[in-house]
């Protein structure tokens, strides 16, 4: 096949891009990879049937281009594995690029192939062709537009290594999307194709040959600077804090890794809801969640400041916590595999370069301040209690109590998506500790609500039963990644909290502003079981404390289901207010 000079028959040139799709998905499962998500499209045709017809891989459709790039980065956060991701020529790449920057911004690693035209046809107004060549600018960690397949073996070198390094960039030290170019003549398929299966097969032997699995390959481990480890351990009174660290829901050494470093230092850890640790309470004798309710009590704000900070990931989300954070005005070490700045605070911070399982090794137990551990741990047992009491048989009316009863009711080894606004917010506030080894999702690299039913359908396909916790307007906002659910084996729960609007915006200022209604809550007047009805997804409206406990007890094998609660968003920030108000009274 790859012997060949002369000019290509229709014929000819069918069979040649069907043999280099083959080729380059071959490739791509001998590294490592499982999952192939497409959209419709003509000039994708040589990699979609490439992907539909090889056994080694799960290939499946998504309609809309958006849908299938959030499908394509929920099912690789949930694995921690590359997943390939594949469209048509023109506006079909552009609609990838939110997903494309979620995921750079939250380091998911995609291989996205963006099918083009021949050079002959752009930049002279050809149908369907756009500019795609860098298209997604520094969003992507690399960038490379293939040159029209070959009948040469050179041509089968060059995109074997080019495959390779893609997929290398995007599963490295530092993991995030790919983008590759990859032109195509006409015509994508003849009705009267002749195929030679065993020179085809014979041409995937010989050029679809990879050193090794790079998924099976041990990552590269980073030096930590033994005098940054020295002025680390030189501090008493620090505190460790995991925010956006959702790569540990795939990795149990590097929970047991923070496990162990919190204990060498002798720091509390403060864990967001945007990791898996207050789903691993028995591993940590320090875990502190409750620092957004007791740090508003000026007596726990002004004795707790930390001196020095180890900070693993981003920062949790509250900005009552941040701005207590930049006011201790400590020394900030920022771990992490690369030098990325995740200091939004401008503090003094150290980039700190290293892995948490080498530091785990590497650190030494420390003299522990006694006093210290007791202050955080003692404010958080007393403000866990009271927060419980305050909740405990609290009504799903208030949409805090949602989020409390889910954590509370989950299903061992499930997965939890979290919309963003006030899904996310509420999570922080209201998470309590379990031993469930739950993981947690959320998209917030760049908090935006686009995407999130999507995004919670790939993170099902790992087959795990999963539950998205979503808002009314975040779901609309994705609601057509509903129109597969038939084709979807997936255990998806989705609690839909219903408050006619953005309730984050209850929270600001704007609120009092006569337009706020029109222009920033945007309620939208859908009746969802007709909704749910025309895609054929089930449908139930949760009334109590009893219905809701009752749907998280039976998510295991039901399928993808929608649970709809009513909330009233001037109610709930009026409670949440209530509450911060009692707390510090009786602080």
């Amino acid at each position: 096949m790859f012997d060949k000079h002369s000019p290509l028959k229709p014929k000819d040139q069918t069979n040649l891009n069907c043999t280099v799709g083959e080729l380059f998905i071959e490739i791509l499962a001998r590294l490592g990879l499982d999952l192939v998500v497409t959209a419709p499209g003509s000039r994708s045709t040589p990699i979609t049937l490439a992907a539909a017809n090889n056994k080694k891989v799960k290939s499946i459709s998504i309609l809309d281009e958006r849908s299938a790039a959030f499908h394509a980065l929920g099912a690789a956060k949930s694995t921690g594995k590359p997943v390939l991701l594949v469209c048509t020529s023109g506006t079909a790449a552009a609609n990838f690029f939110p997903a494309v920057i979620e995921a750079k911004m939250s380091s998911i690693p995609l291989i996205v192939v963006t099918c083009d035209r021949p050079f002959e046809l752009r930049d002279r107004s050809a149908e369907q062709t756009i500019d795609q060549v860098h298209l997604f600018g520094h969003y992507v960690l690399g960038f490379h537009d293939l040159g029209l397949p070959e009948a040469t073996r050179s041509y089968a070198d060059y995109l074997r290594q080019t495959t390779v390094h893609a997929f290398s960039q995007s599963f490295g030290i530092l993991r995030g999307p790919v983008q590759i170019n990859m032109p195509f003549r006409d015509p994508m398929y003849h009705s009267q194709i002749e195929i030679n299966y065993a020179d085809r097969s014979e041409t995937l032997n010989r050029f679809a040959t990879v050193v090794g699995k790079l998924s099976d390959c041990s990552q590269a481990r980073l030096s930590v600077d033994p005098l940054l480890l020295e002025k680390l351990v030189s501090h008493r009174e620090g505190l460790i804090i995991v925010g956006n660290a959702q790569d540990l829901s795939q990795d149990d050494s590097a929970i047991v890794a923070l496990s162990q470093i919190s204990q060498n230092l002798a720091w509390p850890i403060v864990v967001d809801v945007l990791n898996p640790l207050r789903n691993h309470q028995a591993k940590f004798q320090h875990l502190i969640c409750n620092y957004d309710l007791f740090l508003r009590s000026d007596f726990n704000s002004n004795r707790l400041q930390p001196k020095a900070v180890l900070q693993v990931g981003g920062l949790p989300t509250s900005k009552h916590f941040r701005q207590w954070l930049k006011e201790a005005q400590a020394v900030h070490f920022l771990l992490g595999k690369g030098f990325d700045n995740s200091d939004p605070l401008n503090a003094c911070s150290i980039p700190f370069s290293g892995t948490l399982d080498q530091l785990s090794e590497q650190l030494s137990p420390c003299q522990a301040d006694k006093e210290w551990l007791y202050a955080w741990s003692d404010t958080e047992s007393k403000a866990e209690t009271w927060l419980n009491s305050w909740l405990e048989g609290c009504d799903p009316s208030f949409e805090g109590c949602i989020a409390y009863a889910l954590s509370k009711s989950l299903t061992q080894s499930s997965q939890v998506c979290l919309a963003n606004s006030m899904p996310v917010r509420y999570a922080e506030l209201f998470w309590q500790k379990n031993d469930t080894q739950t993981g947690m999702f959320c998209n917030r690299g760049a908090n935006g609500i686009d995407g999130t039913l999507s995004t919670a359908l790939g993170i099902a396909e790992s087959g795990k039963p999963t539950v998205l916790l979503t808002g009314d307007l975040a779901f609309l906002h994705d609601s057509n990644a509903l129109l597969n659910s038939a084709i979807h084996n997936l255990d998806l729960t989705i609690l839909l909290v219903n408050n006619q609007g953005g309730g984050i915006f209850e929270h600001l200022a704007i609120a009092s502003d006569p337009n706020f209604e029109r222009y920033f809550a945007t309620p939208q007047t859908v009746d969802y079981a007709s909704l749910c009805a025309a895609l054929s997804v089930h449908y139930q409206k949760l009334n109590s404390l009893q219905d809701l406990d009752k749907a998280l007890k039976s998510i295991v094998g039901e399928g993808i289901r929608v649970f709809e609660i009513i909330t009233d968003r001037k109610k709930d920030a009026e409670t949440l207010r209530t509450i911060h108000d009692a707390y510090r009274q009786h602080a």
